[in-house]
């Protein structure tokens, strides 16, 4: 399995590559992305320092996509941004993330409740079950945040809701953070996610919109089964399991 391992600034810095920017495609929502996705599988830790001026020149940018990037991340309690001071990535917030919780929850409820009414192809989600799959059985977690990302967004696009898993992303960046531990602190936790996705699809292409609604609701909040910031022991999942 993976091992969950911070850095230090510095070498935070020296792995961020100039060429992760698409310079025909607005540089803003690049760096967010960026930023986002290292604060979430925990690369930069909870009180490391977001230095403006070395981002933005090991980047090769200007300070104002930088700012607009920070300003985002501020905004849903990623970092928090000190006058003077300049911005630090944000403990993980319990408070933020149980509301976060209470609203995807209520979103991707009403997204599968309307796909087992309406109805899909199942080949559609072939593709993302193969690579759930895969990443599974290799417990191989950062894979499989990818993958589970991506399968909860099509549920949405499939719904032709897709603002609402635009609405659900903009809230949940605490969440993630718990998410990934979990899948990062727990053997083959991927392997329980991937079956709960199975069971859900199969209940929405049964026509069951109360049990999809109901397996969904059950799912995004097994989140809050690991206390934030408790030390806990790795459940050792039975090898039986992985068949």
């Amino acid at each position: 399995m993976n091992s969950l391992k911070s850095i230090t600034s510095a070498e935070f810095y020296e792995l961020l590559d100039p060429s992760e920017i698409d310079r025909n495609l607005p540089i803003a929502p690049q760096v967010y992305e960026i930023l986002r996705q290292r604060i979430v599988d925990n690369r930069l830790p909870p009180g490391a320092p977001i230095g403006e001026s070395t981002l933005a020149l090991r980047l090769n940018i200007s300070r104002t996509p930088l700012r607009a990037a920070l300003q985002q991340l501020a905004k849903e309690g990623m970092i928090i941004t000190r006058p003077q001071v300049g911005s630090v990535v944000a403990q993980l917030d319990a408070a933020r993330m149980e509301e976060a919780v209470v609203v995807r929850a209520a979103l991707e409820a009403a997204v599968v409740r309307r796909l087992a009414e309406r109805g899909f192809d199942e080949q559609l989600m072939a593709l993302s079950f193969a690579e759930q799959e895969i990443a599974a059985e290799d417990d191989d977690y950062a894979a499989f945040f990818g993958h589970d990302e991506k399968f909860h967004a099509k549920l949405a696009e499939l719904a032709g809701l897709p603002n609402v898993w635009a609405a659900i992303q903009s809230v949940k960046g605490h969440v993630d953070r718990q998410r990934y531990k979990m899948m990062a602190g727990i053997p083959f936790r991927s392997k329980r996610a991937y079956r709960d996705h199975r069971e859900i699809v199969r209940l929405i292409l049964a026509g069951d919109a109360d049990g999809a609604e109901q397996a969904m609701r059950a799912h995004v909040n097994s989140v809050l089964e690991m206390k934030p910031d408790t030390p806990r022991e790795n459940t050792e999942i039975q090898k039986g399991e992985k068949t």
